[in-house]
């Protein structure tokens, strides 16, 4: 199937639906902006696995002319993460996986209840479902997981369903400002020094009601919206801000 430009940009369009849908921060942010916005990247995470993981994903955007561009690991967190980059100057697509292998017995059995994922379609508009969140996780393994590794337990809950989009702007100073004005719970410093090539921060993850497997919901917090400053031209990402930003979707 041959796929464009204007594909992928329908592709992110309705991504960024749903997501803006539940999350309110990211609706904040375009309000503020005058109704658009220039969209820096799209953040995905997986679970490395035989026919899953960044392989998997990363097969789905190059089919749309985007194609990798750098590569990154975080030891501490036991993941690992590329960005790919699209000819046509389209929003960066930046995908992370978590190296279950590198965890405890226990971790890789709650891991193991997370559903294998099935081939992407092909249509558009079925791709765009396709990025959608598992059954619902059993409460119990979910709390479990979290204690040796948060994003295993974002995966339980969410799957792979958009992890956030991010705005970039010129100023993040005044920009982290403005949405603080605004009401929105923001991150608490900037990462990135002044006059940096690349400095980022982050609204706190809105919470989504879960749905919990045998019954009932609880709040899980499910994605950031982040925002960007580059300079210099530096078109990729810096290991350290990014693992920052990973831990945004703690629990308070």
């Amino acid at each position: 199937m041959t796929t464009s430009a204007s594909d992928a940009s329908r592709l992110l369009d309705l991504l960024w639906e749903r997501y803006a849908s539940e999350v309110p921060f990211a609706r904040t942010f375009v309000a503020l902006s005058g109704g658009r916005f220039r969209n820096d990247h799209v953040a995905f995470r997986t679970l490395a696995r035989p026919e899953g993981g960044i392989a998997l994903f990363s097969r789905v955007f190059e089919r749309f002319g985007w194609r990798p561009a750098g590569a990154y690991t975080f030891p501490d967190a036991h993941l690992s993460a590329i960005y790919l980059a699209h000819p046509e100057g389209l929003p960066r697509v930046f995908l992370s996986e978590l190296k279950s292998e590198e965890l405890s017995p226990r971790a890789r059995e709650l891991l193991a209840a997370l559903p294998v994922d099935p081939a992407p379609p092909e249509d558009v508009e079925a791709l765009a479902a396709w990025f959608t969140a598992p059954p619902p996780p059993d409460e119990a393994a979910l709390l479990e997981l979290e204690k040796e590794t948060q994003y295993g337990a974002w995966l339980l809950a969410f799957g792979r369903k958009v992890n956030h989009f991010t705005g970039a702007v010129d100023d993040v100073e005044a920009w982290q400002r403005r949405m603080r004005e605004a009401g929105v719970p923001m991150k608490t410093d900037i990462e990135g020094a002044p006059g940096t090539s690349l400095r980022q921060t982050a609204t706190h993850a809105a919470p989504l009601p879960l749905t919990l497997r045998g019954g009932g919901t609880r709040a899980w917090p499910y994605a950031y919206f982040e925002i960007a400053q580059r300079s210099g031209g530096f078109d990729g990402f810096l290991g350290p801000q990014a693992r920052a930003l990973f831990d945004m979707t703690k629990r308070g």
